[in-house]
């Protein structure tokens, strides 16, 4: 009998795995896992949300954000514009309760529903929009959160999804930065979806209120960026918001669907022109 030299089938020194492999396997098993928890987590909170009144949010909230609120002077008469324009634009709506104004001495161009009823407008946003239909979208749009309860929404599901997260991983643990895209990706896409529905109604209420959609995608032309409209192609799907040319191509869109005119616009109340 010849003999023939070879190797052991099985060799305690010599390892057969493959360790990028494995982690990449391990590190998509893990991201779906937590993808289809968020989601689950994601319609406990939809659910919860439905059960809270307008008057228990305000009793919650109601010592939330004061010091902003309270650094407002509500004697300002672009404030007192603002707010009888958003009590204009709730019928067209169907809010009825009622909401607050609270204008923000800062140049950012933002407006935001927060809990307790109460829209903060940055003073910056009055910079960028040049007529009442303009400005009016503006409103509904966050009018529109109201409605849908999506400030509650978006705020139960980032608490929960941080919760869930630190909780899996450990609190600020390596492992906690590595999946916090996952985590990011998952409320984005949510969030874009909510930015869509309420510019949807929106533009119902400029329709409402005015019979037409002139102004409606104004403050997108102010806020698009020069340049390149592809050259954040990816970047806006981590965004809360969908980008501002995406959104002004869906209100066009829109508009054709509802069969709502574009129209001449009104000028922007005087009290409200910028007084610079």
């Amino acid at each position: 009998m010849e003999y023939k030299p070879s190797l052991p089938e099985n060799n305690d020194n010599v390892s057969h795995d493959q360790p990028v492999r494995e982690f990449v396997l391990l590190f998509f098993g893990i991201t779906l896992f937590l993808l289809i928890v968020f989601w689950i987590l994601g319609l406990f909170v939809d659910r919860a949300v439905n059960y809270i009144t307008p008057e228990m949010e305000a009793a919650i909230f109601s010592s939330v954000g004061g010091s902003a609120s309270e650094s407002v002077d509500n004697s300002n008469p672009r404030q007192a514009g603002l707010q009888r324009m958003v009590d204009a634009l709730r019928d067209c709506i169907q809010i009825g309760y009622p909401l607050k104004v609270h204008l923000i001495d800062l140049d950012d161009a933002n407006a935001f529903a927060f809990p307790g009823g109460r829209i903060f407008i940055f003073n910056g946003l009055l910079d960028k929009v040049v007529s009442e239909n303009g400005l009016s979208f503006v409103l509904a749009h966050e009018l529109a959160h109201f409605k849908n309860r999506d400030h509650l929404r978006g705020m139960g599901r980032g608490i929960v999804f941080t919760a869930v997260s630190a909780l899996l991983t450990g609190a600020g643990s390596d492992l906690t930065q590595l999946f916090a895209p996952t985590a990011n990706f998952s409320q984005a896409q949510y969030s874009q979806e909510r930015e869509r529905m309420a510019d949807e109604q929106a533009l119902q209420v400029l329709g409402c209120y005015y019979g037409h959609a002139g102004g409606a995608t104004e403050f997108f032309e102010a806020m698009k960026p020069d340049g390149d409209k592809n050259s954040n192609v990816f970047g806006h799907y981590f965004s809360s918001h969908p980008e501002a040319v995406e959104r002004i191509n869906n209100l066009h869109r829109l508009a054709g669907k509802m069969n709502l005119p574009v129209k001449k616009v009104l000028p922007l109340p005087a009290v409200l022109v910028s007084q610079e």
